[in-house]
C-alpha cells in the first residue's frame, strides 16, 4: 500500500522568517513601591467616606470608603451646572414651570411663569443651592428633568465616575440618585476646568436678580470654607437626612490645586480643612520616572549599531503621603525597530497608574542615531538572529 507523499513544510521555513518585519507590541504592567519617610499622620476625619485628590493629575492622595455608592444631596448640582453649560448659553431666558415652582426646599422662591436667565439660575443653584433653580435649568435644557438626569449620568460615566447615577437635577432624596466620594472629586475637578463655573463656585457673596423683586438681592455661598480657609475656591455643599452633611472642597496654594470630599460628615468644613492641610503640608512629589536613565536597549535591524538605547521622554512624578506609594508601570513598545533611527524618535509609551487609575504618561524615545547598514552579511545576520 502506497503512502501519500507529505507536503513539504514550506510555510514553516524561510517564508515566515520575513515576518520579523511585522510590528510587535508588548503590553506589560509591573507594580512598584516607593517607601514613605516618617511623616505627619492623616488627621481624624469624621466623614463615613472621604477622598483627597491632586487636581492636575487626578491622583488620589488619601481616601476612605471612597468608592462606596451613597446619596450625595446637592453636590449633585455640580453636574447640573456642567450639563447646563454644555447645552445652553448663559444669556438664554428660562421660564419657571408649575413643577419647578413646587420643588421642595431648599428653594429661592421661584413662581410659575417667571422668567430669568441661565446665568442667574446657575448662581442660585451653585451658590445658595436652590433646588427650584436646578429644576428650571433641567427643564429649560432638556425639556424634562428625567432626560436631563440621563444626560448627567452619561457625562459622569465619560468623566470616569463609573459609580454615579442621577435621577434629578437637585439632589433631592432618590434611591437612583447616588455617587461616591471619588466620583464627586472627579466631577468637581472637571467643573474647575470651566473658568465660568469655577468663578461662580468661588464667589462668597453676589447679587441675584430675583423676578419677584424690583431690586437685586444678596445671596451668600453655603460653602463656609470660602471664608475660613486660605486658598479655598469652591465647590459645593449638600445636605439631606439620607446623605447627611456633604462637601466637595477645592483650594489652591503655591500653584498646587487639591480637591477634598467629605460625605455624611459630622463636621464637613473641619474634615475638608484637615484633608486639605494634609495634602498641602504632608504630600510631596516623588520622581518615579527619570528621563536620564536608560529604560531599555532595543535591537535595531539593518543598522550601523546593533542596539539603540531607549529613554523616557520626560520625568514623571507622583505625590506621596504617609503610606508607601504603590504604582504600576504599563508599557507599549515596538520591538521591531528598523534602521534608520533618529535621536528622539518615538518607539513606544510608558504610563503610570495608581489604584488602577492613569496618573501620567510619557513617550519612550531613542537616545541614539542609527544609520541604515547596507552590508549583505549584516542583513543575513539580522534575519538569522
Amino acid at each position: 500500500m502506497k503512502r501519500k507523499p507529505q507536503k513539504p513544510p514550506t510555510k514553516i521555513k524561510m517564508q515566515k522568517l520575513s515576518y520579523l518585519i511585522v510590528l510587535s507590541l508588548l503590553v506589560s504592567g509591573i507594580m512598584f513601591t516607593v517607601s514613605a519617610k516618617p511623616l505627619l499622620a492623616v488627621p481624624y476625619i469624621s466623614s463615613s467616606a472621604c477622598c483627597l485628590i491632586e487636581c492636575s493629575s487626578g491622583q488620589i492622595l488619601y481616601s476612605r470608603h471612597a468608592h462606596e455608592e451613597r446619596q450625595v444631596a446637592s453636590t449633585t448640582k455640580m453636574m447640573t451646572a456642567i450639563i447646563a453649560r454644555e447645552y445652553c448659553r448663559v444669556n438664554e431666558t428660562a421660564v419657571v414651570s408649575s413643577e419647578a415652582a413646587r420643588t421642595p426646599r431648599y428653594v429661592i422662591g421661584l413662581r410659575q411663569g417667571q422668567k430669568l436667565t441661565v446665568e442667574e439660575l446657575l448662581k442660585a443653584g451653585l451658590i445658595c443651592s436652590a433646588n427650584d433653580a436646578a429644576v428650571v435649568l433641567a427643564e429649560h435644557c432638556a425639556g424634562e428633568q428625567a432626560l436631563f438626569a440621563h444626560l448627567m449620568s452619561q457625562k459622569a460615566f465619560l468623566l470616569g465616575a463609573r459609580h454615579t447615577h442621577f435621577a434629578n437635577a437637585s439632589g433631592l432624596p432618590n434611591h437612583d440618585n447616588y455617587s461616591t466620594a471619588y466620583d464627586l472629586a472627579l466631577i468637581g475637578r472637571y467643573l474647575c476646568h470651566d473658568p465660568y463655573l469655577a468663578r461662580i463656585v468661588a464667589t462668597k457673596q453676589t447679587k441675584f436678580k430675583h423676578p419677584s423683586y424690583t431690586q437685586v438681592i444678596d445671596i451668600t455661598n453655603s460653602n463656609r470654607l470660602l471664608e475660613s480657609y486660605p486658598g479655598a475656591n469652591g465647590i459645593k455643599t449638600g445636605t439631606t437626612n439620607d446623605a447627611g452633611k456633604c462637601l466637595v472642597a477645592s483650594a489652591i496654594r503655591k500653584g498646587r490645586h487639591l480637591i477634598a470630599v467629605a460625605l455624611q460628615s459630622g463636621d464637613r468644613s473641619g474634615d475638608c480643612t484637615r484633608l486639605l492641610n494634609y495634602g498641602f503640608n504632608n504630600c510631596k512629589p516623588v520622581k518615579v520616572i527619570d528621563h536620564s536613565q536608560i529604560f531599555k536597549e532595543l535591537r535595531v535591524k539593518n543598522g550601523s549599531m546593533a542596539y539603540a538605547r531607549i529613554y523616557p521622554g520626560q520625568d514623571l512624578f507622583l505625590w506621596q503621603g504617609e503610606k508607601d506609594l504603590n504604582f504600576e508601570k504599563r508599557v507599549k513598545i515596538n520591538y521591531d525597530l528598523q534602521a534608520p533611527i533618529r535621536p528622539g524618535q518615538k518607539v513606544g509609551a510608558l504610563s503610570v497608574y495608581v489604584d488602577g487609575g492613569l496618573v501620567d504618561s510619557t513617550d519612550l524615545v531613542s537616545g541614539d542615531a542609527v544609520e541604515r547598514h547596507s552590508n549583505i552579511f549584516q542583513r543575513i545576520k539580522d534575519i538569522i538572529y
